[in-house]
């Protein structure tokens, strides 16, 4: 492979002296994606599909949607994406993490580099591109720090790894700034979360997935905190014997959710008896799973758990500044707005 790269690499810069056009002279490098495989990436992916909606957040967070040739089918659909470049609705649609990836449709557009997730055949999935000849990464953002990893993988696989350190920074300004005001609580008197799943009301975030952390950064103790793997649903019972104080909804069953917890048996749950249910917020992205938005999911959730940690933070104000910083336009000029 090594002596094929030089040949070509030589074969490229005698054409590009004949012709008088400059080149680079490195062809192709190699990088080490989040699950240890080595994979050869052009020098400059200019043809980027990602198979995955945190996939193509970040993509878009680093500023690279141009680059897109193709998109996972609900990506291609999203609110926010559509608003920061409506090319992306238009873009040909490659299947989906929950629904399988239709690998020929990601052939068919020629890409130079395809983002794929750890999760099911994902692994196995990028070896099949790499064995066809196209260059796959697997990335793998469950925590903050894998999710900042996966920004600069992206980056440096496409060729521009200077574009994470700005959307990076943000994120830790947002995180940090959470930090600030939950810093002193003393951990017996952390609120417990608990976290409905889009999956449903009774399932939820494990102790290795994302939105423990963001529990965790916003002051908060995971109820689930001790469960392992991903999503995992538990009975009523367990939910009660968790008596959270506060209940986060993720995704579209919020009133469903809600119908549920003003059944009578939960009456006597802390979050239920003080009405301390919540959705998060943004209307046009969620904020509670693996992109550079989970950063505004922590602030979030940090002001809404201890209010009065936090009456000198503009929320809206940072909402519209991230999203400027990092998506070139305010909050609202994207269609953003904030949920009751």
């Amino acid at each position: 492979m090594k002596r094929r790269l030089i040949f070509f690499a030589w074969v490229g810069i005698c054409l590009g002296l004949a012709y008088g056009v400059s080149i680079d002279i490195a062809l192709a490098r190699t990088v080490i994606d989040m699950v240890g495989r080595q994979v050869t990436v052009p020098n400059k992916a200019r043809r980027l599909v990602t198979t995955f909606k945190p996939a193509a957040l970040c993509v878009t967070a680093l500023g690279l949607q141009g680059n897109l040739v193709g998109i996972d089918t609900e990506s291609r659909l999203d609110r926010l994406q559509v608003a920061i470049d409506p090319a992306i609705a238009n873009l040909p649609a490659v299947g989906q993490k929950t629904s399988g990836i239709n690998f020929e449709a990601v052939l068919s557009v020629n890409p130079d580099l395809v983002i794929m997730f750890a999760q099911k055949d994902g692994i196995a999935m990028a070896d099949r591109f790499v064995a066809h000849g196209v260059a796959a990464i697997v990335i793998l953002p469950e925590t903050l720090p894998t999710l900042y990893d996966t920004l600069r993988l992206i980056a440096e696989a496409s060729g521009v790894p200077e574009r994470a350190a700005h959307t990076i920074a943000e994120c830790r300004r947002v995180i940090d700034l959470a930090h600030q005001g939950v810093a002193s609580i003393n951990p017996e008197k952390q609120k417990v979360v608990y976290f409905a799943s889009p999956l449903g009301t009774f399932t939820t975030a494990s102790g290795d997935m994302l939105q423990d952390e963001i529990i965790r950064k916003a002051g908060g103790r995971n109820a689930g905190h001790a469960l392992s793997g991903y999503f995992r649903e538990i009975s009523p019972e367990q939910f009660i014997a968790w008596n959270p104080d506060v209940i986060v909804i993720s995704g579209p069953n919020t009133p469903r959710s809600r119908e549920i917890m003003q059944q009578p048996q939960f009456a006597g749950v802390n979050a239920v008896a003080e009405d301390r249910i919540y959705a998060f917020p943004s209307n046009i992205a969620p904020w509670d799973f693996p992109s550079p938005l989970s950063t505004l999911g922590v602030l979030w959730l940090a002001k809404t758990c201890y209010p009065q940690r936090f009456t000198d933070v503009d929320l809206q104000a940072e909402i519209d500044r991230f999203h400027k910083a990092l998506f070139g336009k305010g909050f609202a000029e994207l269609g953003g707005r904030l949920r009751e």
